[in-house]
C-alpha cells in the first residue's frame, strides 16, 4: 500500500506541509542515498528498520520515528523480515526547526523515542486523519500537522537532549536577530559581531544545526517571507523586495530565483489565483 499527497500551496510561512503519505514498504526496502530540501519525518507504525547517516546508522521499531534534516545525505532501509509500515511528513517553515529541537531531534540523534507508549494511539490518530482527508482540505490538514506534533512533544522522551550551553545560545541569539532583522542590511560579519563570536565559528554552528551556513540561511528566511508577501497581497514586486532587505529588485529576484528556480514575478503567476 502506498498512498501520498502534495499540497497545491504552501504559503504558511510558519510551518508549510509540503508532502505527506503512507507506505508499507516491501522486505528490505531502501530509499537513498538521497538529499531532501525540507525535513522529512517518519512515524513508523509497524515494523523495523534502520536510518544511516554521516552521524551513524539508528534503529528505529514501531511507535519511534525518524527525522531527516536538509541537506543531509541519509539512507533508510526496511528491515528484510519485519519491515517498516509508516507514515511521513516532508515540512519546513520558520518554526519547523523549533519543533524539533522540542522533540529532542538532532543531526546527532534523529530517532523520536515516546515517553508513553500508550499515548501513540492519539498520535498516530492525527496522522491518520491527514492522509485521509487527502489534499481537499488544505486548512484542516495543516491544523492536523500541528495537533500531531504538539502530540510528539508532549511525549518525547525526556533527556535525551543536550543541556544548554554556550554554542545553543551562540546559535539562538543569531537566529533571532535574524528573525527580527531580515528586512534590514544584515551581514555575517554584524551578525557575528552581535553574538560575540568570529565569523567562522558562527558558520560552524549553522553548519552543524542545519547543514548549511548563516548567509544561506538568511537568504532561505528571507525568501520565505517574500512567498508569504507574494502570496497575501498585490505588493509590487520591488516592494517585496524591499520588505524582506533588497532595495535594488533585480538583486532581489536574482536571490529569489537562486531559492525557488523561478522569478518572483512568474512564481506569483503560477501560485496565487485570481480573485
Amino acid at each position: 500500500m502506498h498512498k501520498s499527497f502534495t499540497l497545491n500551496r504552501t504559503d504558511n510561512i510558519e510551518l508549510n506541509l509540503y508532502q505527506y503519505g503512507e507506505e508499507n514498504c516491501d522486505k528490505g526496502h531502501s530509499f537513498g542515498p538521497a538529499v531532501r530540501q525540507h525535513y522529512l519525518f517518519h512515524y513508523v507504525i509497524s515494523g523495523t528498520g534502520v536510518l544511516h547517516s554521516e552521524y551513524g546508522s539508528f534503529p528505529v521499531v514501531a511507535g519511534e520515528g525518524f527525522l531527516i534534516h536538509p541537506h543531509d545525505v541519509t539512507t533508510y532501509c526496511a528491515d528484510k523480515r519485519d519491515p517498516w509500515h509508516y507514515i511521513w511528513l516532508e515540512v519546513d517553515g520558520l518554526i519547523a526547526g523549533k519543533i524539533f529541537e522540542e522533540c529532542h531531534l538532532s543531526r546527532q540523534f534523529p530517532i523520536y523515542r515516546p515517553t508513553r507508549r500508550d499515548d501513540n494511539a492519539s498520535t498516530l490518530g492525527y496522522l491518520r486523519q491527514i492522509v485521509a482527508h487527502g489534499d481537499k482540505h488544505r486548512l484542516k490538514v495543516l491544523g492536523l500537522s500541528y495537533l500531531f506534533f504538539s502530540a510528539l512533544i508532549g511525549n518525547r522522551l525526556q533527556g535525551t537532549a543536550a543541556h544548554p550551553d554556550d554554542k545553543a545560545q551562540h546559535l539562538r541569539k543569531a537566529v533571532k536577530q535574524i528573525e527580527n532583522r531580515y528586512h534590514e542590511h544584515l551581514t555575517i560579519e554584524s551578525l557575528a559581531a552581535y553574538c560575540n563570536i568570529n565569523r567562522s565559528y558562527l558558520c560552524r554552528l549553522f553548519k552543524n544545526a542545519y547543514g548549511i551556513g548563516p548567509k544561506e540561511y538568511l537568504l532561505n528566511f528571507r525568501m520565505s517571507i517574500a512567498v508569504s508577501l507574494l502570496s497575501n497581497g498585490h505588493a509590487a514586486i520591488k516592494v517585496v523586495g524591499i520588505s524582506v532587505g533588497y532595495e535594488n529588485q533585480l538583486h532581489f529576484s536574482k536571490a529569489f530565483k537562486q531559492v525557488h528556480g523561478v522569478s518572483p514575478a512568474k512564481w506569483r503567476q503560477e501560485n496565487v489565483r485570481a480573485p
